[in-house]
Parts: C-alpha cells; structure tokens; sequence
C-alpha cells in the first residue's frame, strides 16, 4: 500500500498545440506486483489534426481498458475489432504493424507488464496471440469483462490504479511463471551477444529444450524476441528526442551497423527512420498514420 497515494505517480506527458492535446499519468503499481506488473498509463486525448495512430512491432504486450469513446484496432493480421467504453482488449507480439482508430477523442487505462504476464493473466499460450488483438473478454473471459465493469466504474486514477492491483494481483496468484523464461528474457534485454546455447547450459538444459519452452511461454523464439528488445530500444530513443549520427545510433541501440538499422525499421516498421521521425508526435504521443 503507499502511505501517500501522490507516491504512486511516476511522472505526467502532457501536450497542447492547440490542434492535439493530451495526458498521460505514469503511475507505479503495488509491491505486490513487482517484476510482473512495471506500471500503468492512464491517460486522455482530444486530437484535431489526425485520427489514427500506427502501432508498431513490440514484445511489449497491450492490456487497455477503453474510458472514453469506440477505438477500432486493425491487429497484424489485418482483423479488425471496436472497444467501447467500459470495454478493453489485450494484444501480443506483433510482428507487423497494427492500427488504431479513434473519432478524435480517447481516455483509457494502459497496464505495462512482460509478455510472460500476459499469458498468465489471458491463461492462453501467446503463440495464439501473435499479430492479434482480441477483446478483453473473448481474451479472458468473465474475468477480462469484470476487470474492464470494476475499473470503468472507478473514478479516479488512483482509484483506477488501486483497483487494477488487486485483481491483477489475484489472477497472478492462481498461475506460476515459468523460471526459465524469466530469466532468458532478462539475458536477451540485457545482451546482443549472449548466446542462447550458454544461457541454457548455466540453467543445466539443452538449447532446444530452452527455445521451446520460452516459444510456448512468449509466442516467439530467443532470436525474434532479440531483435525486437533492440528495435524496441531504437524507437524509444528516437522518440525520447534523442538526435544524433545514425551509425552512432545504431550501436547505441545494439546494432551491428547502420544497415542492421534499416533492415529492421523496413520489417518491422515499414518505415524508414527518417519518415518514423516525421510521424512521431511529441511527448510519447505515438506514431501519425495518417
């Protein structure tokens, strides 16, 4: 519990240009939900100069209750569904890119945790959840449609924050995380050149053994979910405001060189970097589709 509930916000991204407006409030979860939870994003939007955002590749899943009015997601597969408010829905691995499209106004809750989390909260083998985005319901059924009831009824964010604790918390109870996994999703954030061989011979199994069980638990395999943390790094940075040389970039990403760079920003963002930085709103706004 926090003894001082403003010891809950992280911090506050906010723009106004007098066309777009926006609030994120960046809040921490409980002690409970440690190392399974890392926080949630409870924010609202009114934008004038455009509708629909481009969602790009991630190993970060999605967890979003709708507050405000009908979102329509376009997933990686290209199957389209509509959140209203009082509703949410949850994706995972995207190994292309999604849309998402609203009238211009948004407000909702976004829950940020490790891809492991989600498949133990959706109880679903994430490999089903590449390229998809389901509604929280069909997701995780009557628990997905309660959670969304309980934290629509909320009225506050920290009350929002407060309620999405417990029964985050209490669905987390009912199913174990895998060790294994954990601990090569640490290995393969923190290094672009530990080898998945290694990894499994300092957990005394083989590589193949390894792979599979973090295919099953993730959805994806070591070397995607590699390639993704680092394409993840890359964007962040290039969103954060971070301006330099590519070549340097690159590196400081993780990258081999500058055409590794591009590579991945051709498969994964459909992009070249230059345009992503045309897109990207400021502010953690996300990437313009349109």
């Amino acid at each position: 519990m926090f003894a001082n509930p403003s010891e809950r916000l992280i911090r506050v991204d906010a723009h106004d240009d007098g066309v777009n407006r926006w609030e994120m409030a960046r809040l921490r979860t409980a002690s409970a939900l440690a190392g399974l939870v890392t926080s949630y994003s409870d924010y609202w939007e009114e934008t004038g100069g455009f509708t629909t955002r481009r969602e790009l590749p991630s190993i970060d899943p999605v967890l979003i209750v709708n507050l405000g009015d009908p979102i329509d997601i376009v997933d990686g597969n290209g199957e389209r569904i509509t959140i209203r408010a009082g509703e949410g829905f949850a994706g995972g691995v995207h190994l292309r890119h999604a849309l998402a499209r609203s009238n211009g106004t948004q407000a909702g809750v976004h829950v940020h945790m490790p891809l492991q989390t989600l498949g133990r909260l959706l109880r679903l083998p994430l490999g089903e959840m590449v390229d998809r985005t389901l509604p929280l319901n069909v997701a995780a059924g009557e628990w997905g449609r309660t959670l969304c009831a309980r934290v629509a009824e909320a009225t506050t964010p920290l009350d929002r924050a407060a309620l999405l604790d417990g029964m985050l918390s209490e669905r987390l109870s009912d199913a174990a995380a895998d060790p294994l996994v954990t601990y090569l999703s640490a290995a393969l954030h923190r290094s672009a050149e530990e080898k998945v061989g290694d990894l499994a011979a300092d957990l005394g199994c083989s590589r193949k053994h390894l792979s599979v069980r973090f295919r099953q638990a993730t959805g994806v395999s070591p070397r995607l979910y590699r390639r993704l943390a680092r394409f993840g790094r890359l964007t962040a940075q290039l969103q954060s405001g971070s301006r330099t040389e590519w070549a340097a970039l690159a590196l400081e990403a993780g990258y081999f060189d500058q055409p590794h760079m591009l590579r991945d920003f051709r498969e994964f963002a459909g992009v070249t970097p230059r345009m992503f930085l045309a897109r990207s709103l400021p502010n953690m706004g996300g990437l313009v589709e349109d």
